[in-house]
This record gives C-alpha cells, sequence and structure tokens, in this order.
C-alpha cells in the first residue's frame, strides 16, 4: 500500500513538473530497482512455501489432492501472467536502449512517446493496448475459476489490486482504466506501474500458499460443505397420518474419491464411483423389503478411513395392461406374471417400453464412457459424445453438447464430435486440468430431443 502511495505521489509531482525532470525520473528508477528486489525475495519466499506445502502434499497424497491441483493450476496462471508482463517491459526497454547498454540510464525513459503510439491508436487502444487489457482481466477470471471454493479472501484481493473499471476524472469524465494507468506518463513510470503488478501478484501467490499451510482453507470448506439431511421414519404415508423424522446436519465433500466401494457384498464398478459420490444402478428383483448397505474407503490424514452405511429399498408388484383401458381389470394369479387384463378395444395397443425414455435420466457418454474419466488430449479430440441407459444399455449420439474448459468461456458444438472451435480450446488445456461436457441433447426412438442427461467430466493425463 506504501509504495502505491509513492507511485501516485510521484505521478502527481512529474504532471507538475516537465518531463525531463532528472530527479523525478531517476526517483521512479531507483523505486522500480527496489520493486524488483521485492520480486526476487518474494519469488524466494514463495517457493520455499512451495516445498513446505510439497511435503504435506507428498506425506498425505489423497487428502490434499485437490489442495494439489489448485495450487499448481494457480502457479500456472500467475506465471503466464508475469510473464507477459515482463515482456512488455522488455519491450519498452528495447524501444529505448541499444543491444548491451545498461537500461539503468533512466533519463533515457523520460518520453511517453513509445508507450502513447504501443498502446493507443488515435482515441481507441492499438492491439496491443487491447491486449494488456484483456490479458489482465482474463488473470483474474483464471485465478478465480481456479480457487473456485475455500478462497474467498484471496478473490477479493485479486479483484482489488487489479481492478481494471473504468475511472472518473476531475470533471466526471470517464477514462479508461488502461489510458488512467499508462497514457501520456514517462516509460520508466509505466515500466515501474507493470512491476507492481507483479509485485502485487507475487504478494497474492504468497498469501494463497500460507492459507494453504495454514489449513485455513479447509477450514472454510469445511463450513461450506454442511448440508441439511432429511430423515423420515418411513418413505409412504397414508393421507391423514402424521409424518414423522428428523433432519440431520451433514457434510458432504465434493473433493473426495470414495475408493474400494462394496454395496451389498459387490464391489462397485469405478466407472460408478464419482467426485463425492456413487451412482447406484442396478435392477430391482423380489417383492418386499431389500437392505442396501456396504461400506467405502476414503483417506483421512493420510491414513485409510471405512465409511459405513446402511439403508433399504422396496420392491412392489410391477403391473402392465394389455390394452388401453385400466378400469376394469382382472384379478391376478401369483403364478402368472403380473398382467392386469382390460376389456377389448378395436385399438392398436402401444409397444411397450423398456423406459420412458421422455421422462429418464441418462449418463452424457465419451467413447462409450461415462462419469469421472482421465483421457488424453487426442482421445477427446477424437471422442464420440452421446448417452446411455445404463439399466437398459441402450445408446444415442448427441446432436448438441456444450463443452467448458477451466479458464475459458463455454463452446456449443452441433453435431457428437469436437468442432475446430473446441479443437483448438482444447490444445491449450494442460495436464490434470478438467473438462466438462454438459447440456448434451440427443434424439429418441420417437424424434424427440431428450435432454436429461448427466454431464461428463473428463481429467487430462
Amino acid at each position: 500500500m506504501k509504495l502505491r502511495l509513492l507511485l501516485l505521489l510521484f505521478a502527481t509531482l512529474l504532471l507538475s513538473t516537465s518531463c525531463g525532470d532528472k530527479k523525478v525520473i531517476a526517483a521512479f528508477g531507483f523505486m522500480n530497482e527496489k520493486l524488483e528486489e521485492s520480486n526476487n525475495v518474494l519469488n524466494v519466499r514463495n517457493d520455499t512455501n512451495k516445498q513446505i506445502l510439497d511435503v504435506e502434499i507428498a506425506k498425505h497424497p489423497n487428502k490434499y489432492k485437490h489442495i494439489k491441483e489448485r495450487s499448481e493450476r494457480v502457479s500456472i496462471i500467475s506465471g503466464d501472467f508475469y510473464n507477459y508482463l515482463e515482456d512488455v517491459k522488455d519491450i519498452i526497454y528495447e524501444a529505448h536502449f541499444e543491444q548491451g547498454e545498461s537500461r539503468e540510464q533512466y533519463e533515457k525513459l523520460s518520453s511517453s512517446d513509445f508507450l502513447d503510439d504501443y498502446f493507443f491508436k488515435s482515441n481507441k487502444y492499438s492491439a496491443e493496448g487491447q491486449e494488456f487489457l484483456d490479458n489482465t482481466k482474463r488473470f483474474k477470471k483464471d485465478i478465480a475459476s481456479a480457487l473456485g471454493r475455500g478462497f474467498s479472501t484471496i478473490a477479493a484481493i485479486v479483484n482489488a489490486r487489479f481492478r481494471t473499471d473504468d475511472i472518473k476524472g476531475k470533471n466526471n469524465e470517464i477514462i479508461p482504466w488502461v489510458n488512467f494507468k499508462f497514457k501520456g506518463f514517462p516509460a520508466i513510470t509505466s515500466i515501474t506501474n507493470i512491476t507492481q503488478m507483479q509485485t502485487d501478484l507475487k504478494l497474492i501467490e504468497g498469501e494463497l500458499l500460507a492459507s494453504m499451510i495454514s489449513g485455513e482453507f479447509e477450514r472454510e470448506m469445511a463450513l461450506r460443505n454442511f448440508v441439511g439431511i432429511v430423515e423420515l421414519d418411513k418413505n409412504a404415508y397414508l393421507e391423514g397420518e402424521v409424518v414423522r423424522g428428523k433432519i440431520l446436519l451433514g457434510r458432504y465433500d465434493t473433493s473426495v474419491i470414495p475408493e474400494n466401494v462394496i454395496v451389498n457384498g459387490t464391489k462397485v464398478d469405478p466407472r460408478y464411483i464419482k467426485e463425492g459420490e456413487i451412482k447406484l444402478a442396478f435392477k430391482a428383483t423380489g417383492m418386499g423389503e431389500h437392505p442396501l448397505d456396504g461400506v467405502f474407503t476414503v483417506f483421512e490424514e493420510g491414513q485409510p478411513v471405512q465409511i459405513r452405511f446402511n439403508s433399504s429399498y422396496s420392491v412392489i408388484r410391477k403391473y402392465r395392461y394389455e390394452g388401453s383401458d385400466p378400469e376394469n381389470p382382472v384379478e391376478i394369479t401369483e403364478t402368472e406374471t403380473p398382467v392386469v387384463k382390460a376389456k377389448p378395444k378395436k385399438t392398436t395397443p402401444k409397444p411397450v417400453l423398456a423406459f420412458d425414455e421422455a421422462t429418464v435420466e441418462l449418463e452424457g457418454t465419451i467413447k462409450g464412457k461415462y462419469g469421472f474419466l482421465n483421457m488424453t488430449k487426442s482421445q477427446v479430440k477424437n471422442a464420440i459424445i452421446g448417452a446411455v441407459h445404463y439399466d437398459s444399455n441402450k445408446t444415442y449420439k448427441a446432436v448438441d453438447f456444450s463443452i467448458k474448459i477451466d479458464g475459458s468461456p463455454a463452446i456449443r458444438v452441433k453435431g457428437n464430435r469436437l468442432n475446430p472451435k473446441a479443437r483448438k480450446a482444447l490444445e491449450k488445456v494442460r495436464r490434470n486440468q478438467r473438462i466438462k461436457i454438459y447440456n448434451i441433447k440427443v434424439v429418441s426412438s420417437s424424434g424427440a430431443r431428450l435432454t436429461k442427461i448427466q454431464p461428463i467430466t473428463v481429467k487430462i493425463k
């Protein structure tokens, strides 16, 4: 904050004197040197904290898996933006100095001409000026996406220190942010401003690492993950009957992926296991009450913890009408398949479907697989998107879907394969990044569009 006030003070002094005031120019040069020295110190400190965090992650890889992924993602985003800012500074220096010439001759950086031409064209931004604004905004957006839940304080700091809103001038005129920061100022002032942005970036990275090491992240996540669970004394009631039960305070965590799930003595296929949940898909057979119990394993403090569950489900008789008039059913015998016969009418009976395509929820698929998947970019690039009804195994090809890549806008795709725009976006995806395929639409056997389709999450390996 003190450095920001000093920058503002020096800028005011500079505007009140001639651009050639050597003392003011030199003062900005010395301030820039101090900021760059500070950035080097912050780099060392952040690297040390990163090593401490890595040790904790190595000790408890399952517990801190989600922290590791976020830390790596933030490191990539901040590193890319830091290097971009460094490139802009180099361009300014190269415009004012010959190769091999000392950059400490600050008097050569007293003019605003180069940056005025580089960032602006007439009264608009140049391509480079627009790129600077877009990259700053993208950095904020990508950081917010990478942080996700649990880091509201850090996200607020990012927004405060990289505010790109227009500024109101003395006479209430609107001054665009890039103009306010860089137009008409000596080159050394702009360089110092950019170095200050790099310092802010390193400070934010340090705050994040300290928060992860101290456990502040886990505490905030723990508070956010509470949910109310309604538990009734039975599943069905008669009209007028008293409904009894209780509401429990439970906690869920989508960052934890269960392992070795056993349901009713059978190990669940890993494709049914998602982040924070196990999807059940089996046929109900035999009338009456059936148990539903088992165990799954998660890791706490690096140690496996078995969590048991115990519930039940009921199976009632399945009725099917032959014909279309259920008003006059006849008695059913226990030895036959339960069928209620109706008075025959001269109507063509509708085919009996295995399931109601219009109302059932389908699973989205990629290369015939669904759920949480690990795939390479090339596998995703050439994959067919579709859907499946996991009970009957009836499959569908997608006619429309959306793909969302971390840190990028969603892309809508017509058909069942990635279009050129989606493929281009996919090329920028790094290892361990996730993509989401959702809003999947398929066509039913009757020609209707089906939209109740579960999304697909793919982690790039």
